[in-house]
């Protein structure tokens, strides 16, 4: 049944970018804020009780579009039945959530931690909205055209991040300055290409982020829809030119001289050969031929990968895990669900831990209830979409592979460093699992399940 009522013709003309629909207009202004923008390093100049930080306001106005759209827009054509729990690991996350600071009132209270926990919730909270708003509005047609935006801002964010690294200018920090100074505050640029090695063995390379971390994550987790755009089109001048753009994202990440750099875009690759072998095989002499001209583009590429294995730089992971049996007290204390979500400081240099590891900090904050369901959170688009991650359907399935590789990538950089706290790479994260979910919805007439009987509706959205 499934596949039937998602073979029925409908016809639908109003898909971005030929559309004036706002809110797929506003999707699309929110990925470029996540390439382009150092948005958690700016605070608008308002006087708010809350925080005044630049992407709020941009998922304020997704919300207000959206409610204002549901009240009072046009009657909907088409109905889209997105696949059953497609949000259970959204909602366990957010319900264990706020379990973990209900259950820890007192103990939050009287080490003044309110603050912390209140503003990590809010963000939690804009996340979630995002990523219901973008799975009920995002239309099976507009997949690619997305899929297309995410490369090439990918892309943009490579080149800039090898121009910060040759130059010391971070052309994402000083373009935002200009450009956003009547309305925000940007700090400074972190970048540091010229370290003192006795203090700092690697250059500091964030690109639009505030840490390189959070830019290979980005990047690496936009790498699967350029080698996925390669490997579908038949044509071989395109096949080149998104080869080539993978080989300069792949570069953009490498850069960093950071281990996640290479880590997180060889686990997109490796998801993606496992679910499509010979699609990526075709790929590996155009693959060969792009990477010289990446060498090209970044002839210290070979000497960045060297570094990457270097003793100096295991100082940081040493420096980590020296530190786990540390926490096993606290954990142990409270096992089921945690001291309490949000409550690490970084500022506060009694109480935080430096994990780099988000399945441990998660257990640290919410107990293993919290971490069974942040790893819900991140396999359930997957799961949801599986019917199509193999498919031969060119507008769900190359769409849904590239998405279910980068959702499966963000799972790996969170073993390697805190990615909640910073927001570039969980956006990023939940706008590739609203992709997934719209993948595998199913797309009919309006009113159509309405005339049929209720074990037939449950067997289309099953």
């Amino acid at each position: 049944m499934r596949a039937v009522a998602r073979s029925m013709p409908i016809r639908e003309d109003d898909a971005w970018p030929h559309t004036r629909r706002p809110l797929p207009w506003l999707f699309a202004a929110l990925l470029a804020m996540i390439f382009l923008v150092p948005f958690d390093a700016m605070r608008l100049k308002v006087s708010m009780p809350v925080s005044s930080d630049f992407d709020r306001f941009l998922v304020i106005a997704i919300v207000l579009t959206w409610g204002m759209g549901t009240a009072f827009g046009r009657p909907r054509m088409i109905e889209r039945l997105r696949p059953a729990g497609w949000a259970v690991g959204m909602i366990a996350f957010l319900l264990v959530a706020v379990a973990s600071i209900a259950f820890n009132v007192e103990r939050i209270t009287n080490l003044g931690e309110w603050d912390d926990a209140q503003k990590h919730l809010a963000v939690l909270f804009s996340l979630a909205a995002v990523f219901a708003i973008v799975t009920l509005h995002l239309r099976a047609s507009e997949l690619r055209p997305f899929s297309v935006l995410i490369v090439i801002l990918a892309v943009i964010t490579a080149f800039g991040t090898i121009y910060e690294k040759k130059t010391g200018y971070n052309v994402f920090y000083e373009t935002s300055a200009a450009v956003f100074s009547p309305i925000a505050d940007v700090e400074p640029s972190p970048t540091d290409v010229n370290p003192d090695p006795s203090t700092t063995p690697r250059p500091t390379i964030t690109g639009p982020t505030r840490h390189a971390l959070s830019v290979t994550s980005i990047l690496g987790m936009a790498l699967p829809f350029a080698v996925v755009l390669a490997a579908m089109t038949p044509v071989r001048r395109r096949r080149i030119l998104w080869g080539l753009a993978a080989c300069l994202i792949i570069a953009g990440a490498l850069i960093t001289q950071r281990k996640s750099g290479a880590v997180v875009p060889a686990m997109a690759l490796l998801v993606l050969f496992v679910l499509r072998p010979r699609q990526l095989l075709r790929l590996a002499p155009y693959g060969v031929v792009a990477l010289a001209v990446a060498l090209v583009l970044t002839p210290g590429i070979f000497s960045t990968v060297r570094e990457l294995g270097q003793t100096q730089n295991q100082d940081s992971t040493a420096g980590r895990t020296s530190d786990y049996p540390a926490v096993v007290p606290d954990i142990l204390t409270r096992p089921i669900i945690g001291r309490g979500f949000g409550t690490l400081d970084s500022e506060r240099v009694d109480t935080y831990r430096i994990f780099d590891n988000e399945y441990l900090g998660q257990l640290f904050q919410i107990g293993a209830l919290g971490l069974l369901a942040f790893i819900a959170l991140i396999v359930t688009p997957l799961f949801v979409a599986r019917s199509v991650l193999r498919s031969d359907d060119p507008v769900r399935g190359p769409p849904a592979l590239a998405a279910g590789a980068a959702c499966l990538a963000f799972g790996v950089a969170c073993s390697l460093y805190d990615i909640l706290t910073f927001p570039q790479a969980p956006y990023l994260f939940l706008f590739m699992a609203a992709m997934c979910t719209c993948a595998a919805s199913v797309e009919v007439p309006a009113g159509w399940t309405a005339r049929v009987p209720p074990v037939m509706r449950r067997a289309v959205t099953a």
